[in-house]
């Protein structure tokens, strides 16, 4: 049975032929980033906005997601990068394997257990489209999808006690980086030291603290790209805080990487 699954999921791998690479975003830190054939969800179905400081998904994005409906359609795996309610939903989780019976997931072991023995019931076969990253600040990884090669996680300091999946995915040459909730004046990046990226998608308090400035400088030729926007941020407050740099911010927010 997993030989079929592995099988039918290593089809879905990115095309070798280029296509631009859409980061769509969702809420908060939710992306889908996609190059037209596969797509990846990251930190996309969430359920707490912590008195409503940070948004949530609509109902019809969140719907869309969990059924697998356009623009999602394509998505192979969803990815959590830690198990706070505002990055990730273990109801909405259980119920993304149910619906799509193609389709994995992949987080802290935190957020898989929460899957697995949460109230809503996995039905047959899901079990094994749940893979636990089991990481540490002793051994951060990387870790390898067992059946993406264009997807890797690594551990990166956010909270005494939680357990932080930043993601690496590449598409079609693209090489992204998803920080979820770093704390950079804790952080030990250099998990990451011998990958490339041409993208960094980081919480917006790196570009307010020297540690985050630093590391955002030390990568100066990727397109760094601030999320985690409080909910109830304006056009003003946000050029009060970042300046002029790049965010997603808002549900029609996207950004396309061409690609050669």
């Amino acid at each position: 049975m997993r030989s079929l699954i592995a099988a039918a999921l290593l089809a879905a791998t990115p095309a070798i032929a280029s296509a631009d690479v859409t980061i769509r975003f969702i809420a908060n830190e939710g992306v889908h980033i996609s190059d037209g054939e596969t797509g990846v969800l990251i930190d996309a179905l969430t359920w707490n906005s912590y008195d409503g400081t940070y948004a949530l998904p609509s109902d019809e994005a969140r719907a869309a997601m969990i059924a697998g409906d356009a623009p999602y359609d394509d998505v192979v795996a969803l990815l959590f990068t830690h198990i706070h309610g505002d990055h990730s939903d273990p109801a909405g989780g259980a119920e993304f394997l149910n619906s799509q019976p193609d389709v994995t997931v992949a987080a802290s072991a935190q957020v898989t257990d929460a899957i697995m023995n949460g109230e809503t019931d996995l039905e047959d076969g899901a079990l094994e489209r749940i893979f636990p990253v089991e990481l540490s600040a002793a051994n951060p990884g990387p870790w390898q999808h067992p059946l993406f090669d264009f997807i890797e996680g690594a551990w990166v300091f956010h909270r005494e006690g939680i357990d932080n999946i930043t993601w690496h995915v590449e598409f079609d040459g693209i090489s992204i980086l998803h920080l979820g909730d770093t704390q950079p004046q804790l952080a030990d990046f250099s998990v990451w030291d011998d990958t490339e990226f041409d993208v960094i998608l980081y919480p917006y308090w790196f570009a307010q603290m020297e540690e985050g400035v630093a590391f955002l400088d030390s990568r100066p030729d990727a397109r760094a790209i601030a999320f985690h926007i409080p909910a109830t941020a304006t056009p003003l407050t946000i050029q009060a805080g970042l300046g002029d740099r790049e965010v997603l911010f808002g549900e029609v927010s996207s950004v396309v990487i061409e690609t050669e």
